[in-house]
């Protein structure tokens, strides 16, 4: 009997330690993304200059990239848009709080600025005038966790975009796939900030091994890091409070800088530039960019 009853308290002790890993154990967080937006003035002007159609088609080319690019960066499991944009629209018209159990952030995307226009320039060296495509494009994204209801994260996004091989004098409308190349160019990389944004307020990126001269870096080729870039190490130090506000914090002690070397689908690696204290699960933050290759 007594035999029995110590293979029972042994049986729960093992079930509840398991249950505590369990609960402790890292885990992706759950996202939903909502329908992507402008604001109602956006498309009015736009509607008024007769560009509404490069505006929907932003829109539209955004909404599968923005979901693209946050999948694919491994950090979170992407909820279905379609739950995501009836309960979002549900809990606007009723003037109530949005929840959405199943997910713990929620992303909300709203276009505050766009302009497609043509660009005309006299060079005056070469007697001719060549005019090319400019297109602009502002947004908002804002993360809110859902349990709190509170906003991690908003930030305002520009990109632009010129066309490369501008238009002769004798060319007077350049139509179809080429033309098209601004409007897949400038969505893709606003989708690749919004989605890098979004990684780096939930999960900031990390050191994961650290091997002679180089680390590992938790951040794949689809997040946007790029060999060539600079990136500053932190570790965490003592808990800081605001005196004004009371807001919470930890320090932030620089301990040296990386220089991205290779990226892969997985993570990317860095070659150690300065060490003074670089260890396995320090913060890594972008110090100096590089320019894209298609760019240069």
């Amino acid at each position: 009997m007594k035999f029995s009853r110590i293979l029972s308290i042994l049986a729960l002790g093992v079930a509840l330690v398991g249950g505590l890993s369990a609960q402790d154990a890292p885990s992706k967080k759950k996202i939903a993304i909502t329908k992507i937006a402008a604001t109602d003035s956006v498309k009015a002007r736009m509607a008024t200059q007769g560009v509404g159609l490069s505006l929907s088609s932003v829109i539209e080319a955004l909404d599968s990239q923005v979901y693209d690019r946050v999948l694919n960066s491994k950090r979170f499991e992407v909820l279905e848009r379609s739950d995501a944009d009836a309960l979002a629209k549900e809990a606007g018209a009723s003037g109530a709080a949005f929840q959405f159990n199943q997910a713990d952030y929620l992303l909300t995307i709203r276009i505050d600025g766009f302009n497609d226009r043509m660009e005309t320039r006299k060079l005056a060296s070469l007697g001719k005038t060549v005019t090319a495509r400019v297109i602009e494009l502002s947004a908002v994204a804002k993360i809110t966790e859902v349990a709190t209801q509170r906003a991690v994260a908003s930030t305002n996004f520009q990109v632009s975009r010129r066309q490369a091989d501008s238009l002769s004098g004798n060319t007077t409308e350049k139509v179809g796939e080429s033309s098209d190349v601004l409007l897949i160019d400038i969505t893709r990389e606003m989708a690749q900030k919004i989605s890098a944004r979004v990684s780096d307020a939930v999960f900031p990126a990390r050191v994961l091994a650290k091997r002679d001269k180089l680390v590992t870096i938790n951040r794949n080729d689809t997040s946007g890091i790029k060999v060539g870039q600079v990136w500053e190490v932190f570790i965490l130090g003592e808990d800081l409070v605001d005196p004004d506000t009371g807001d919470k914090s930890r320090e932030e002690v620089p301990v040296g800088t990386v220089k991205i070397s290779r990226v892969t689908p997985q993570n990317s690696q860095a070659e150690i530039v300065e060490d003074t204290g670089i260890d396995k699960l320090a913060l890594v933050r972008l110090k100096t960019d590089v320019a894209d290759p298609e760019a240069e």
